[in-house]
């Protein structure tokens, strides 16, 4: 029995109207669409098509023109004979032009096993919901050897799925912005940040006052003479080079300078300071100001061995409160802890990835060897800037003070080498965004946002519906439209660069805040110096290897935009 053409439209409406409005005049890709899923149930006399839903009125204000093409394809689809190409709704990934075998349940037979030139897309649109859906068409010939196979399936109403259930409209787990997590995970990112800080500066005064201690009974400038155990750290014939002669074990232990320093040592960390004012042969102590209990507390975090201060402690609260900001802003924006690796795309990015790691190692070891700097020669400071301006005031020539002074650097410096890798870490996001979104490479039509996408990226570049779907693997897969499913050897070499070198870094890093020792600190007092003067030293194989795996990454990226342009002129 032959539909009448008004049959035919409900089923186009039931079926297709979730992809939106089209134009009256029946031109147009839903259109299109929407004249094979006529022609098809025609041929099929309804078979395999149940649904049918009642149109809305042609005198509609929004749907009426769209209503007015659905009844002129269903009354020029009535006399459609079989057979007709078979037809598939289904759930959209980055990968237009192949369908989605990856969802949960994948398409039925015999739509997973074609290879791809056996199937032709006719439709990639975003629904009203935020869903997006391919349209893929197949001929008759390919039922061979899949008896029973449905001839139309929509995941959007369940038509030809087993047992009619519709995968895309049931409910989907979505990232929400979570900003009470967020703003949580943020205290305590402040909280550990504070610790870390306190107890690096802590620790740095209590080298400070150790120090003090030490220099009642020793002496550590350079040509000094007079009464006190001689500990200088350098000659007179080179007061730059550091000489630990005088500091090698002694078995007089009254004439062991490491013996004198761990025994000074242990009276900063103790707070039991001698009270001058005690009877001879009395073991009173005096009481203690602010800075000398607060000394006490944080070196009680640090293992004092053998004359050695430790900041590791310090050290691995920074890191875990920098990574913790960095989550505490993923999870309050986007709803996921790795938010931030997230692209504009909607994709975990490799190029954001990586400055987020330089990030949080170079800053935490910035923040604690600063601070500790800060709390030993904070005095100091102020002692030559008071010396500085009174030989300003006096016209002495040269001030001595204020050479010192300029010479002093509080926060350790940074290298030439490293400079180059936090350069590196912060101009590839920057260059990899100029190179998609700008015509600086590729043509203006490569550029142009793909009004189909969800996120209105460049048309040559995958994309997907939110950040709930970005992945780890994204940032080892290729990010261009046919190719989005392929690893790229480009990425997964920069991953494995960049970790090898973050990881040796950091590990030199935690040996040099790990062993701080008690001659490095008498020798930063004679110089009258800071005790971490620089972050720790690399080299040029250390900063050529970064910078071929960024410029092998950036390349990739100049390559994959031209490379679509040439297939497809």
């Amino acid at each position: 029995m032959t539909l009448s053409s008004g049959e035919l439209a409900q089923i186009v409406w039931a079926e297709t109207k979730t992809l939106g409005t089209a134009p009256a005049d029946g031109s147009g890709s839903v259109n299109g669409v929407r004249r094979l899923v006529a022609q098809l149930a025609a041929a099929m006399d309804g078979t395999g098509f149940e649904r049918r839903d009642q149109l809305p009125s042609v005198q509609d204000r929004e749907l009426g023109g769209t209503v007015r093409a659905i009844l002129s394809i269903a009354e020029d689809a009535r006399s459609a004979t079989a057979p007709q190409s078979r037809m598939i709704i289904w759930e959209a990934d980055s990968n237009t032009l192949q369908l989605n075998t990856r969802t949960s349940p994948p398409p039925p037979a015999p739509w997973a096993d074609l290879a791809a030139d056996k199937i032709t897309h006719q439709l990639h649109q975003t629904l009203v919901n935020g869903q997006t859906v391919d349209v893929f068409t197949r001929d008759a010939a390919t039922d061979a050897g899949s008896s029973g196979a449905a001839v139309f399936i929509n995941a959007i109403t369940g038509t030809g799925m087993p047992g009619g259930v519709a995968p895309m409209a049931e409910p989907r787990a979505t990232s929400k912005a979570m900003p009470k997590t967020g703003l949580l995970l943020f205290v305590v990112a402040l909280a550990l940040f504070v610790v870390s800080a306190l107890g690096s500066y802590g620790m740095g005064v209590g080298a400070r006052l150790s120090l003090g201690q030490f220099v009642q009974n020793a002496r550590i400038a350079t040509g000094s003479t007079g009464a006190g155990l001689d500990c200088t750290v350098a000659t007179a014939e080179k007061p730059t080079v550091l000489d630990s002669v005088k500091w090698r074990s002694n078995a007089n232990k009254d004439q062991d300078c490491r013996t004198q320093f761990m025994a000074a040592q242990s009276i900063v960390a103790s707070a039991q300071y001698p009270d001058p004012d005690a009877k001879p042969g009395s073991k009173a102590s005096r009481q203690t100001t602010w800075p000398e209990w607060f000394a006490s507390q944080a070196l009680a975090w640090s293992s004092v061995v053998n004359g050695t201060m430790s900041l590791v402690i310090p050290f691995w609260l920074a890191l875990l409160s920098l990574l913790m900001l960095f989550i505490s802003c993923g999870f309050g924006v986007t709803g996921r802890a790795l938010g931030p690796i997230i692209d504009e795309r909607n994709r975990m990015s490799l190029t954001l990835a990586q400055l987020a790691i330089w990030s949080i190692i170079l800053l935490s070891g910035l923040l604690v060897c600063g601070l500790f700097n800060y709390g030993f020669g904070g005095l100091l400071i102020t002692e030559l800037q008071q010396q500085a301006a009174a030989a300003t005031a006096a016209k002495e020539t040269p001030n001595n003070a204020k050479i010192a002074l300029d010479a002093y650097n509080l926060f350790p410096s940074i290298p030439f080498y490293l400079a180059l890798v936090g350069g590196f870490a912060v101009a590839t996001p920057f260059l990899s965004r100029l190179i998609s979104n700008s015509t600086i490479v590729g043509t203006q039509d490569q550029t142009a946002p793909d009004a189909a996408s969800p996120t209105q990226a460049p048309k040559y570049l995958a994309d997907k519906a939110g950040p709930e779907r970005a992945a780890l693997a994204d940032m080892v897969l290729q990010e261009v439209k046919g190719r989005s499913d392929m690893v790229d050897i480009n990425r997964v070499q920069h991953v494995a660069i960049t970790g090898i070198l973050s990881i040796s870094y950091l590990l030199v890093l935690f040996d040099v805040v790990s062993n701080i020792d008690a001659v490095r600190i008498v020798f930063a007092a004679a110089q009258n110096a800071s005790v971490l003067t620089s972050m720790p030293q690399i080299d040029g194989t250390f900063t050529s290897l970064l910078f071929v795996s960024h410029a092998a990454l950036l390349g990739s990226k100049v390559y994959d935009k031209m490379v679509p342009a040439k297939r497809e002129g």
